[in-house]
């Protein structure tokens, strides 16, 4: 039986970005390589009019970059944590060795911009606020963020933002300081390309590990290269998955995964974890207390999805919508998922 995967990623992949993925690899060097990343590029600053940087890696290691470039050891960082993602960007930004001053918040919930700015006054001298776009493991979407940037701006501080598991379904409306996202989620094709937006320049003045340099990477990209080995097939399947999405037009994309999350959110009879003006249009998260069998059930079905993280391993389940999933799946997944509804 073929299995779907309507999980927060890898995502099911349309087959023609699969088919454009399956031929030899080019020298990164040549002619031919160069042409076809420049045309990525020119994709991507379409997608959103910041530099983009691309890197052999996933989500995580775009999240680490941003850290490694942007900060120094003991520069001060405000960390808004409210789920597993945080954690780790919160865990990243302390193997740097930065003071970290953590904004706890309830899972499922968003705090405000001027919680933000209460904190930058009091602390002083932030040189960062750092915060995950869409938390996945809640299915929670911050749409402050472009506010959260006028609050940086206003400090001097730089503002990171791990956008991984909703880049480019919905992108940020003004300029972002940094924005880490990658290939095998919202841009449907497959892991291994780490991808950063940059508007400002890389500010760290410590060493960064050189497979990190964002300085390099910009160097490179002047003549459509990259300082080391780029994922060169999964370059193939995002070029071809962007050609996908920018026919349709950004606007119609993320309408698309919002039709697509609000039928979960109105057919499965189960409480959303995230508040309503925050749930996320690419991963919708529900609790219950019978996580493990509802995922085991769908899997029978041919269905892919998974259970919650951390605290909410056992008591929650999170259906992605991102990829190639119709709405005759998600109606069968509901109508499964409302079979354990106590």
């Amino acid at each position: 039986m073929a299995l779907k995967y309507l999980t927060p990623g890898p995502v099911q992949i349309p087959k023609p970005v699969i088919g454009s993925i399956g031929r030899q690899p080019q020298f990164h060097r040549s002619d031919e390589f160069r042409k076809v990343f420049k045309e990525l590029i020119d994709k991507l600053m379409r997608v959103y009019d910041s530099r983009p940087i691309i890197l052999p890696g996933t989500g995580t290691l775009s999240v680490d970059v941003a850290v490694y470039n942007y900060l120094d050891p003991n520069d001060k960082v405000i960390a808004v944590v409210n789920g597993e993602f945080g954690e780790r960007f919160a865990e990243s930004l302390a193997s740097r060795g930065c003071i970290v001053r953590r904004i706890e918040w309830e899972y499922g919930d968003i705090p405000p911009p001027d919680v933000i700015e209460d904190v930058m006054r009091r602390e002083g001298d932030v040189k960062a606020i750092a915060v995950v776009h869409n938390e996945s493991s809640t299915g929670t979407t911050n749409r402050y963020i472009e506010e959260y940037q006028e609050v940086a701006e206003g400090y001097g501080a730089v503002l990171l933002i791990d956008s991984v598991s909703l880049f480019p379904v919905e992108v940020p409306k003004r300029s972002v300081d940094v924005i880490a996202t990658a290939s095998h989620k919202a841009f449907i094709s497959p892991p291994g390309a780490s991808i950063l937006y940059i508007s400002k320049e890389p500010r760290a003045k410590t060493p960064v590990p050189p497979s990190m340099d964002l300085r390099k990477f910009v160097k490179f990209m002047e003549k459509f290269e990259t300082p080391y080995t780029p994922p060169i097939n999964v370059i193939y399947g995002l070029n071809s998955a962007l050609d996908y999405i920018l026919e349709l037009g950004l606007e119609t994309y993320c309408r698309i995964h919002r039709d697509r999350a609000n039928f979960l959110y109105d057919r499965i009879k189960l409480k959303a974890v995230a508040r309503r003006e925050f749930r996320s249009y690419t991963i919708t998260a529900f609790y219950t207390s019978r996580a493990r069998e509802v995922v085991a059930t769908l899997r029978s079905y041919g269905y892919i999805i998974t259970a919650g993280m951390g605290k909410l391993r056992d008591n929650v389940i999170r259906i992605g919508v991102m990829g190639d999933v119709s709405l005759d799946d998600l109606s069968i997944v509901a109508e499964v998922v409302n079979r354990y509804v106590d």
